[in-house]
Formats: C-alpha cells, sequence, structure tokens
C-alpha cells in the first residue's frame, strides 16, 4: 500500500505538470503559418483589427545576415555613439528598395531563405543616409550611428541626454541583449563579438516617450533560453500592424520573455517577409507630395537556413547613386554580398583595367572589409572584389 501511495504522489503531480504545460503553452492562442526546424512564423489577431506576427528563430540551426546598402561618403568624425562624440565615422549607406534586397537574398540562398525585416533606424531620407546608432557588421563597427535623439551633449529632447542604449549581439550559439556603452563602445568593442546593433530599449522610443505611446506598426525584438542551457538560443521578433509599443512588448513577455525588449526601424517602414507566405507587411508608398519615402531602407535582416546545399557562386555588388569618395591615407567600408565558401581578394584597378593595388590578396568573403588607401584614389578608379578559387566570380565598385 505505501508503494502504491508513493508511486501516485510521483505519478498525479507528473501528470498534472504536463498538463498545464500544455493548457498553458504559450504559441498555442497563435496560428502557425510557416514552421521549419530552426525557425516559425506565427500570427495572432488581436482586438480591434490588429494583428500580430511573430517570428522564432533557433539561432542555432539558422544564420542570421545583415544586409546593408553600399558607403557613397564615409562622413569622418560624424559617428556620435561609438567611443565618444566624434570618435568615429558615421557613413551614408544607400537606400535600397526592399523588393531588390529581398530578390537579392533569394537569389543568392534560394530556397534556405526563411524571413527578412528591415532594421536600422535613420532619419534621412536622401538616396543614402546615415544610421542612428551603431552596428558591427561580421566583425568591423561599420558606423558610430548619428541620431540626435540619445545620449550626447545636445540632444533634440532633455530625456535622451541620459538614456541607455542598447546592443543586441548574436553569433551561431547565442543572442542577448545588454548595456551599450558610447563612450568605451562596449560590448561592440569586444573581439568575441562579431555582430550586433545598438538601439532603443522599447519603452525609451520617440514614439512612446514624445508621442504619447501612439498606435503604430512596430518590430520589438527579445531573447529566450528554452534548453535550460547557459545562453538565450532563442531570437523572438513580434510584428505588429497597429498597435502601441507597451502592448508589443507585452505580447513577448507572454511568450516568456524576461530581459531587455528592444525596438528596431518601424512606423511607415516596417517590412516582414517570409518564403512561404510572401510580403506580409510592406513599406508604405509615400504620397507624391510627400517627402520622405519609406520604401527605400539602408539595413535589412535576412534569415536563411544553415547552409544545406550548394548555390550557384555569386559575389554582388551595387553602385551607390552619388558618388563614392574615397580619399587617400583616411578609411573606407567596403561592403559587397557573397555565397562562397572560400576567402576573398579584393583589388583596386585603374579605368584601363590595370592593377593599381591589392587591397587584400586574401580575405574572408563575409561581405566587409575596412580599408585604408596609401595611394591616391582617382576618379573611373574601381575596387572588385572576386573568388579567390575562381577570379570570374567577382564583383565591381566603381569610384
Amino acid at each position: 500500500m505505501n508503494a502504491v501511495i508513493g508511486f501516485l504522489f510521483f505519478v498525479i503531480p507528473l501528470l498534472a505538470s504536463i498538463c498545464i504545460a500544455q493548457v498553458f503553452n504559450p504559441l498555442s492562442s497563435y496560428q502557425p503559418l510557416h514552421v521549419i526546424d530552426g525557425a516559425g512564423l506565427y500570427k495572432k489577431e488581436l482586438t480591434n483589427g490588429n494583428t500580430a506576427y511573430l517570428q522564432v528563430i533557433d539561432i542555432r540551426k539558422m544564420r542570421i545576415d545583415q544586409v546593408i546598402g553600399e558607403v557613397d561618403n564615409m562622413s569622418y568624425g560624424q559617428g556620435k555613439y561609438y567611443k565618444g562624440e566624434g570618435g568615429h565615422y558615421s557613413p551614408y549607406f544607400r537606400n535600397k528598395l526592399f523588393s531588390q534586397v529581398n530578390d537579392e537574398y533569394k537569389k543568392l540562398y534560394s530556397n534556405d531563405v526563411f524571413s527578412m525585416i528591415n532594421c536600422s533606424f535613420f532619419e534621412q531620407y536622401q538616396s543614402s543616409t546615415q544610421l542612428s546608432f551603431p552596428i558591427k557588421f561580421n566583425g568591423v563597427v561599420i558606423s558610430g550611428g548619428n541620431s540626435p535623439y540619445g545620449p550626447i551633449k545636445e540632444p533634440k529632447h532633455d530625456f535622451y541626454r541620459t538614456i541607455r542604449l542598447k546592443a543586441l549581439v548574436w553569433d551561431e550559439k547565442q543572442a542577448y541583449i545588454t548595456d551599450y556603452d558610447p563612450v568605451s563602445g562596449a560590448p561592440l568593442n569586444e573581439k568575441g563579438v562579431k555582430n550586433a546593433i545598438v538601439s532603443y530599449k522599447y519603452s525609451d522610443h520617440p514614439a512612446k516617450v514624445l508621442a504619447q505611446n501612439q498606435v503604430n506598426k512596430y518590430q520589438v525584438i527579445g531573447t529566450l533560453d528554452k534548453d535550460g542551457s547557459k545562453g538565450n538560443e532563442q531570437l523572438l521578433i513580434m510584428t505588429v500592424n497597429q498597435t502601441t509599443l507597451d502592448e508589443a512588448a507585452a505580447l513577448l513577455r507572454k511568450l516568456g520573455v524576461k530581459g531587455d525588449i528592444i525596438t528596431v526601424d518601424g512606423g511607415r517602414s516596417t517590412y516582414l517577409f517570409n518564403s512561404k507566405m510572401g510580403n506580409i507587411v510592406l513599406p508604405q508608398l509615400s504620397n507624391p507630395q510627400e517627402n520622405p519615402t519609406f520604401r527605400h531602407l539602408p539595413h535589412y535582416l535576412g534569415f536563411r537556413k544553415a547552409r544545406t546545399q550548394k548555390f550557384v557562386p555569386q559575389i554582388l555588388i551595387d553602385q551607390p547613386i552619388g558618388k563614392v569618395q574615397v580619399e587617400q591615407n583616411r578609411p573606407y567600408v567596403i561592403l559587397w554580398r557573397d555565397n562562397i565558401n572560400g576567402d576573398v581578394s579584393i583589388k583596386l584597378y585603374d579605368r584601363n583595367n590595370k592593377t593599381i593595388q591589392d587591397i587584400s590578396t586574401r580575405t574572408a568573403s563575409d561581405g566587409v572589409h575596412e580599408w585604408t588607401p596609401q595611394v591616391a584614389v582617382k576618379e573611373g578608379d574601381m575596387i572588385r572584389v572576386a573568388s579567390r578559387e575562381n577570379q570570374k566570380i567577382f564583383g565591381n565598385l566603381q569610384l
């Protein structure tokens, strides 16, 4: 009898915990739209016609790519948020049409593509723009940011004089959100940090602080630990079409997110694509009488399966609309996109296709290389990024 009672005391709580887990599964109220090994897209209908789209990305099984427009102007000393005001450059990145970026991403990675969203904030709406806050791209801090709404000496609003910006950091094992230090650049200044974006904690976004928490399109991001091991291996991205930032963040809290929640670029720029569902949320067309336009954007995040197939090898570089300015003895950030396995070489050619300089005889095919030319660069010169294994696979950038 004692054995039976002991068995029941063990089994009943176990069954109860299983039932509770089933009843309180936070995803049970979401409709699955596209679920693969490593990622899922879900939909939830909210009140008053509002809709929430949730992406759950397993960092260990997926790859996150930053897709950034090419640089035409480095803007030396204009970076405000990396190692102090004026301590870094703040380039102008080409604004690229969302459909062009999407087509190129699918061209590179084909059926491995899962989704894409827009990412960094920006305040300028010309053919190229500076980013609001720093980003680190495959080991290189490529922008020091340039927003007037942040912890600088003379922000546009006093609230932002002392706010603490946040950094989303990720690698192939985990993602985390932590405080960002604009004086030291931490954590972006750490060698082990390869990819990171700096942004607002959702509650510090100007839409909440200055615009009375207005209803709008937003994208908020949090991280989550699901396996009990050290590190958050899941990235949760919530895209809403008509809610406040508080409501968007609360949705992530209900899914178990306990740490910081950040915002990325939203409003009329909001973009969400999924390979099965197609374009879900599109950047709005601007009124012909109105400026700015919101469909050309400088910075996107693409999500794809860790490589499972071979692709047609390609190296893609787009020509910025403005004149590319490269100055002797000053750094320039070379950006490209590729899907090759091996390393690349980077060379400087003159207008007659004659080699002027080996910029790098071998560097990783990771899409970024910071170059400080030691020779004068003339109009008409050309930078070529080529596969070391097959020099016929290359991309050119005209200067």
